[in-house]
């Protein structure tokens, strides 16, 4: 396709990694009243249909690791 560039990612698997998992801790924090008491409903509804298919914690560093790795040989 004309205009289509390849995009270079120059960062490493592992801060791919490390910054999805963050992101999931902060939607977390996100939903917790106590935490982030000022934050709209709405949000918090939002962050927990985010997480909803998320896999647990344990599961989560170990999968997009091999996925990643797989994406960016």
């Amino acid at each position: 396709m004309k205009g289509l560039r390849h995009k270079v990612r120059i960062s490493t698997v592992h801060q791919q990694v490390a910054a999805i998992v963050a992101t999931r801790d902060y939607l977390l924090r996100l939903m917790d009243t106590k935490e982030t008491p000022r934050i709209p409903r709405e949000v918090r509804r939002e962050a927990r249909a985010l997480l909803r298919h998320f896999p647990p914690a344990d599961q989560l560093r170990p999968a997009l690791e091999r996925g990643l790795s797989e994406l960016n040989p």
